[in-house]
């Protein structure tokens, strides 16, 4: 974690921990705070009007989460949930501007921050419409086990991410075994290289 935000860790009034799969805001509710990782990992999840689920985004330990709704003083336009067993701290509203108002340079870090998530947002959007699903799939996979190499990434959630469906990650998963460029065991993923394996993804494109 960056040191400028220590304070933010210092002043963290509440500590909880979820179970996997536990909602910790719902899309449309109003923010109170900016919520911290300790441990676990969480989820950035949009469910569609037919119940799907679409995995925006991931955040690990020492990430930040809710602060662009906060700092836009909007609702929550997407819902966040914990993939893992997750260790939060929460930071108020009220305390974090009394933070920032003694330290300003915090909210200058965190305005480099929003922009470089902007770009990669950017970056996503035009992948998905560019990109084959194939290519989609393993360029997920490879940005999710090198991210988060310890989480046993299922393959709806995996699907999610990339924006395709669950049967077709199941039959590139099944493919790439056929290749040699993964390993499973069990539910866990092995990635033999991960460099032959961004290789064999270009070939889709």
């Amino acid at each position: 974690m960056n040191k400028n935000f220590g304070p933010f860790i210092k002043e963290c009034g509440i500590v909880k921990t979820y179970k996997k799969g536990q909602i910790i805001y719902h899309e449309g509710s109003k923010p109170e705070g900016l919520y911290c990782i300790t441990s676990g990992i969480v989820g950035l999840v949009n469910i569609l009007p037919n119940g799907e689920e679409s995995l925006l985004r991931v955040f690990g330990p020492n990430n930040f989460f809710g602060h662009r709704t906060m700092l836009a003083n909007e609702t929550y336009h997407s819902t966040t949930i914990a993939l893992d067993e997750t260790r939060l701290c929460f930071v108020s509203k009220e305390r974090f501007y009394e933070i920032i108002h003694k330290q300003p340079d915090i909210l200058l870090k965190m305005t480099e921050i929003l922009a470089k998530e902007l770009k990669a947002a950017e970056l996503r959007l035009r992948d998905s419409t560019g990109k084959k699903a194939q290519t989609r799939i393993i360029e997920s996979l490879v940005y999710l086990k090198t991210k988060h190499p310890n989480h046993r990434w299922t393959r709806k959630e995996i699907g999610e991410y990339s924006g395709t469906k669950t049967e077709t990650v199941a039959r590139v998963l099944s493919l790439l075994e056929k290749e040699n460029l993964i390993k499973k065991i069990g539910r866990n993923i092995l990635i033999e290289s991960t460099e032959d394996l961004l290789n064999y993804a270009s070939s889709f494109i």
